[in-house]
């Protein structure tokens, strides 16, 4: 077969392949977005139980979210930190006001920087570590 003797142009043909090659594109650009944004919705999700608990006053259920190794970080140093004689006092509202890597990047886990009732400057540094979703606090 030569250029002059060519099969005749398909339009379906050429139609469907672009629909496949166009819904590809958006299958592998919303895998993408998925893998990158799965962490931080994990990490939003658990820090979000992890304060409405708070707001229940379910210390309990927040200490297990929390999951904290009772030889280092008893319940008793918890409801200090978390219960109604924290700085913060009994936790009524909350707002994440950020989520994200650590300064610096690279880093196994997420912090969330969170704002307890409505106190500015004063927010709760919490770290989630990735795959485990262990909370602790943030250091930096």
């Amino acid at each position: 077969m030569t250029l002059l003797n060519a099969p005749p142009f398909d339009e379906a043909r050429d139609r469907r392949r672009r629909t496949i090659g166009i819904i590809a594109a958006v299958v592998v650009v919303i895998a993408i977005i998925a893998v990158l944004y799965w962490p931080r919705y994990i990490a939003r999700h658990t820090v979000n139980n992890f304060m409405e608990a708070l707001e229940r006053k379910n210390f309990m259920e927040a200490y297990a979210i929390w999951q904290a190794n009772p030889k280092l970080y008893p319940m008793d140093t918890f409801m200090g930190d978390w219960g109604p004689s924290s700085k913060w006092g009994t936790i009524k509202t909350y707002r994440i006001d950020q989520l994200g890597p650590p300064p610096g990047g690279h880093a196994s886990g997420l912090v969330a920087l969170v704002e307890i009732n409505g106190i500015p400057n004063d927010e709760a540094r919490i770290w989630i570590q990735n795959g485990t979703h262990e909370l602790s606090f943030y250091q930096f």
